[in-house]
Formats: C-alpha cells, structure tokens, sequence
C-alpha cells in the first residue's frame, strides 16, 4: 500500500510540474524582478533547514527582502502542500534569488524569467552514495519531469566534488562551484563549539567526564518510505560499551523514534562527541572537519552497495568498517586507541577543502556581483 502511494502521489506531483505551476507561473511572470527579494524555500521542514541558517542571516544583515517559504509535504495534507506551492510560485516570478537545499519541485516547475538566481545549496558535503539521477530511490526512472531545473549555482564542498553533481543533478558546465559548503563554517567558531559542549552537558549531566560516542545513520529506501538498519545491535552498546563511555543515537530527519532520538542537532554534536558511528551518512564529510575518531557500521553493506552504488570505494575511507554486529563494541574500541589521524586528514583535504570558515561570504559575494569570473576568490 505504501509503494502505490508513493506512485501516485508522484504522478500528482508531474501533473503539478508540468501544467499547473507553469501555468499560474505565467499568470504572474509579468512583473517586474525585485533584485532585494530573496526567498527562503524547502518542502521537508517546517522550519529553517540548518544548511540556509549562515547564508540567510547574511542577506539579512544586507537589508534583502526575505521571504521564508517552509513546508514538508510528506506530513502536510494535499490542500496545504497544494497552496504552497502556489504562494511559492507566485512570489517565485518577482524574486531575484531562491535558496533551497535539497530537492524542491516547485522551483523546477516553470521556465524561469532571465536574471533569475536558484542556489542549490544543498544538504550534504563531499561525494558518497549515488543520488539525483543516478539513483532510483531518489529520482523514478518514471518520473518523466525535470526535477532539477532552473538551478543558477550548486555549491559543493571540493573541487572533487564538482563533475560528480554535475553528471548526478545533469547540469551544464559552470553551474556546480566549489565554494564550500556554507552550513560548515560555523564549526570553525570557537564561541559555538563552546556553546554545543554546554547544551550537552545541560541535557546529560551524566555524560560529563565520559568519552562520548554518537551513532548517526542514514536512512535506507526513499524519503517517502525510509527504513533503518542496525538499531537493535546499537542499543546493545550501552551495556557492552565500558562505564566511561556515554552513548547518543540521533537519527536520520525522516525518522520520529523519540524513545531513542537525541534532540540535539547533529551539527551541535559533532563538535563535542569522541568518536562518531555512521554507515553511508555524508555526515563524515563534516565530521573530518574535526580529525576525529570514526566507525562505520554497515551490516547491509553487500546489499547496500549493489543496489545504491558509491562514488569512492568504501573500503578506502577512514575509520573502521565493520559488518558483524557481534564485532561493533570491540571496533570502537580498537578505533579510539589506534586511530590514524593521518588518514582522516588526507580524507578531509581531498573532499572538504573549500570548507574553510569562509564559505558563506564566498557565496553571498559570487551572487551579488555583477560578473562571476571563472575564479573564486578563496
């Protein structure tokens, strides 16, 4: 019953794109381009997506109009999803730039009016599992309209990264840039890692004076119809684990378990925890940022592998790999002991280094010049 409402629901949403939005596009497109309003949009928050929060802040503090046009349309009902994306493309034909990060229908919908700016700022750094048009959980091989369209500028987080999102989002030359990924810089504030470790240790005065260990997994199948892997074999840790460890679970934002789900963000816990669990998270592009311990717990990774496909060969990343639960405990362990900072390094320099601190004013500065030159000063 899920799958054939997944599939309907996408055939709602091509008929959206192709007639309807258009359509109401046009009815608007006449007016004239407000070059100081700038418009704010995802549709899988309610709220401000933490990769906009620097980079609107910044239009802000430049006196831009701002326009936030927040949504989830996997828990919104039909009518308010529906409205939205209405009132998102009515202000859409009189806005000079649109922000978003990560897949939003409505900015692909009409052929935009010239001098129009969509960002993809997009929610994830370095280059991992397959995505976009080289994955078929994210993009249908029936769904027949362009889901990325329109876009101005994708920003990425190494110039590694660049023909990679290229091929993936099919986009021409020029427009991926690696400008760094502007959610990073605030990991190089000193002020707010200081202000991730108090809220810590508010919320879990017992971990104090532990090492502090956080799993933080991807989700498995589509964004509509998202499975876990690995949870059981997890909470078994707490009793395997020694008494100076202190273990967090924070899940994948498609997930709602709050008997085990941390409620602190994850960019508030990477800068304070010891070692990080993952499995196939781009979250260890952002954790290298920190050269710390990692382990990645992939008991599906036969399955996993061959059916979504990666861009670097797993085996090579830093950290441990581990696929037997029975193992896990002992790896990070092993891994907090004999951890090659060496390797991460080499790991963060290659996929992470125009993350440097700066990222946000690179990009404000590439948008609001009048000319972007091939170069982007760093």
């Amino acid at each position: 019953m899920k799958k054939a409402g997944f599939v309907i629901k996408q055939l709602v949403k091509m008929l959206s794109q192709a007639v309807i939005l258009p359509l109401w596009y046009t009815l608007f497109r006449w007016q004239k381009t407000d070059e100081r309003l700038v418009i704010f949009a995802d549709a899988h928050n309610h709220s401000m997506p933490y990769s906009m929060k620097l980079i609107h802040e910044r239009f802000e503090a430049e006196g831009y109009r701002i326009c936030d046009m927040f949504s989830d349309y996997g828990r919104d009902s039909f009518l308010v999803t529906f409205k939205n994306m209405l009132a998102f493309t009515k202000t859409y034909a009189r806005a000079k730039y649109v922000i978003i990060c990560d897949y939003f229908l409505p900015a692909s919908a009409p052929s935009v009016k010239k001098g129009t700016e969509v960002v993809q700022l997009w929610h994830a750094c370095g280059i991992f599992k397959r995505f976009a048009y080289e994955a078929q959980d994210d993009i249908p091989k029936y769904y027949k309209c362009r889901v990325i369209k329109n876009y101005s500028l994708v920003t990425v987080s190494s110039p590694q990264c660049v023909p990679v999102y290229s091929r993936a989002m099919q986009l021409e030359s020029g427009i991926v840039r690696s400008t760094g990924v502007s959610r990073t810089d605030i990991y190089f504030s000193e002020s707010y890692r200081e202000q991730c470790r108090r809220r810590l240790y508010e919320k879990y005065p017992e971990a104090r004076g532990k090492k502090i260990a956080l799993w933080a997994p991807t989700f498995r199948g589509n964004a509509a119809i998202p499975y876990l892997e690995g949870k059981e074999d997890v909470l078994k840790l707490r009793q395997e684990l020694p008494e100076d460890w202190f273990l967090l679970i924070r899940l994948h934002p498609h997930f709602h378990d709050h008997d085990i789900n941390c409620d602190i963000s994850t960019e508030e816990l990477l800068p304070v925890i010891d070692l990080l669990i993952s499995d196939y998270s781009t979250v260890i592009f952002e954790y290298s940022l920190f050269l710390k311990p990692l382990v990645l717990f992939a008991p599906d990774y036969d399955v996993y592998g061959s059916k979504r496909g990666f861009y670097i060969d797993y085996k090579s990343l830093p950290g441990r790999i581990v696929t037997d639960k029975d193992e896990l405990s002992k790896a990070i362990l092993e891994e907090y002991k004999g951890f090659d900072r060496e390797k991460m390094k080499e790991f963060r320099d290659k996929y992470m280094s125009d993350c440097d601190g700066r990222a946000t004013d690179r990009i404000f500065r590439l948008l609001t010049t009048t000319e972007r030159g091939e170069q982007i000063e760093k």
